[in-house]
């Protein structure tokens, strides 16, 4: 009996070891921080140039060591478009960045999370606002132009319909004519061959 209860007594304690042992285990890596967000957000398309570039995390990062945090911005030409120094703001990081390259941009980012664990990712957004506003800017003041220099091409063109429905209405008015008036000439020549043959039977002299 008394080799029993010493027997489940280690077994408890090894059991709360291990037990112990993983919870430690498992804080450090609870412990460090993550991306929360960014802004650009990864995938968005952007018409407007922000001016920077940000992101984040789940706690405010650790500061003490100079150049530690990194935000790198790269255009689609492939030079990097961020300059200056990281601000960090609470757990916001950002970097001033003259987005102005059409495309696909690309954020390479490093931080100290609060525990001292470096950690990093990527993720990219794309450019549009200057591409569309080259394309869009010639197209206005043709646009505008256009009625003014299409009205005596549109006039022309409406006069010449005008007498081609006229020549068309008056070729198929003297069709029509032409086509009454053979009719009647059948008709008075078949009246005078019906009276004729009349005439010939009443009078058989003939």
């Amino acid at each position: 009996m008394s080799f029993s209860l010493r027997r489940a007594r280690m077994t408890g304690a090894a059991l709360a070891a291990l037990a112990l042992t993983a919870f430690l285990g498992a804080v450090p890596a609870q412990a460090h921080d993550a991306l929360a967000s960014s802004n650009p957000a990864d995938g968005q398309t952007i018409t407007t140039n922000p001016g920077k570039v940000s992101i984040t995390l789940s706690q405010a990062p650790d500061t003490k060591l100079p150049g530690s945090n990194i935000i790198k911005v790269t255009a689609p030409d492939g030079h990097v478009v961020s300059t200056g120094d990281i601000t960090v703001d609470g757990a916001t990081l950002s970097i001033d960045a003259d987005i102005d390259h059409p495309g696909k941009h690309t954020v390479d980012w490093r931080a100290v999370s609060a525990d001292g664990h470096p950690i990093e990712g990527t993720f990219s957004f794309t450019y549009a606002g200057a591409e569309d506003e080259a394309t869009a800017a010639p197209a206005t003041p043709a646009t505008s132009a256009s009625p003014a220099a299409t009205t005596p091409s549109a006039a022309a063109s409406a006069e010449d319909q005008a007498n081609t429905e006229q020549t068309t209405q008056s070729g198929s008015d003297t069709t029509g004519l032409l086509i009454g008036a053979v009719a009647v000439i059948v008709v008075l020549a078949g009246v005078v061959i019906y009276l004729l043959a009349r005439r010939k039977k009443a009078d058989p002299t003939d």
